[in-house]
């Protein structure tokens, strides 16, 4: 290409001569300011093309070439940058900037542009690891998170089930209690009733034995006659202190009976608190796994949760 300053002026030799070479600079200048103002405008593919009056004038087409030249190198580099960056923006960091052809400054940006690009994969391949790292992360959390809450539901379950025997266990035993406290007053209350009877039966003994104490001094008083009599009213005699020796045995055992009856019904009254302790206890735990249904949370739902904050927590990181 002709370098405009290697480029010698021509002698003028007439005024038509000039007049000539006047009108091509005017042909040529025009056909510059035309391509000038096009590429101004945006349009890096306008070129000046031949100027017929110009032909003659090598300056003049010197300059029709190196402006041509300027706009096709800013072309290719607005057209390679454009290229190299849509590529990198894409993920595609194989994609170079060719700075074949590419002169001063033009390869200065070139170079800057490459570097960027370099720069942007290095970046790229960082967040694609930290990325992955991340994945990484949440499927080891994951597995922990999953592990424990299928423990913790688990748990919570044999713990629900665990409540629910020891409530139907203490239910039973208070009714249990119940019915032997019952049985316990029934069992004094005959107690009672035997007492009674056993006071009339001593009674009657007393007055046998009396009433046979008379007859053998009426039978010794008679004499001969008296003595068969005699021993009956002795039979009789006996009999009533056996039936006497007997009561009291009664007595005995019913007072025996009757004072544990009163030990177990201590026993009872001291047993049916702590059921109803046991009751209150195990109703705390039953609140504590299954929630009171009027806001508190328990363990059960509380798990549940926790799985459900996690999973949103886990697609959240991934996401």
């Amino acid at each position: 290409m002709t370098d405009l300053q290697t480029v010698p002026r021509r002698k003028l030799t007439s005024n038509s001569e000039t007049a000539r070479e006047l009108a091509a600079y005017k042909a040529m200048v025009a056909a510059v300011l035309e391509t000038c103002r096009k590429a101004g405008t945006g349009d890096l593919e306008a070129r000046t093309l031949f100027v017929a009056e110009a032909a003659d004038y090598p300056e003049l087409v010197a300059l029709r070439h190196s402006l041509n030249r300027v706009l096709d190198l800013s072309d290719a580099f607005i057209r390679e940058a454009g290229a190299s960056l849509t590529s990198a923006s894409e993920g595609r960091y194989h994609r170079r900037f060719l700075e074949q052809g590419m002169p001063g400054h033009f390869r200065v940006g070139v170079d800057a542009i490459n570097a960027g690009r370099e720069g942007m994969k290095v970046a790229a391949d960082a967040v694609t690891a930290s990325e992955e790292e991340r994945q990484n992360l949440a499927m080891r959390f994951e597995d922990v998170v999953v592990a424990l809450t299928e423990q913790l539901v688990a748990s919570s379950s044999t713990l629900s089930n665990a409540t629910a025997g020891l409530t139907s266990a203490a239910r039973g035993a208070g009714d249990e209690v119940v019915r032997a406290r019952e049985t316990v007053d029934s069992l004094t209350e005959s107690s009672l009733q035997i007492e009674e009877v056993v006071k009339v039966i001593d009674q009657i003994a007393s007055q046998t034995r009396l009433l046979a104490l008379n007859a053998t001094i009426e039978a010794a008083r008679v004499g001969e006659l008296g003595k068969g009599f005699a021993v009956v009213a002795n039979e009789v005699k006996e009999l009533a202190s056996q039936t006497q020796s007997a009561t009291q045995r009664v007595s005995d055992q019913v007072a025996m009976i009757q004072g544990a009856s009163k030990d177990a019904v201590s026993v009872m009254v001291e047993v049916g608190t702590t059921v109803e302790q046991m009751n209150t206890m195990v109703a705390d735990m039953a609140r504590a796994v299954d929630g009171d249904g009027a806001g508190e949370v328990g363990i059960s739902r509380a798990t549940g949760n926790l799985r459900d904050e996690v999973s949103g927590f886990l697609h959240a990181m991934r996401t």
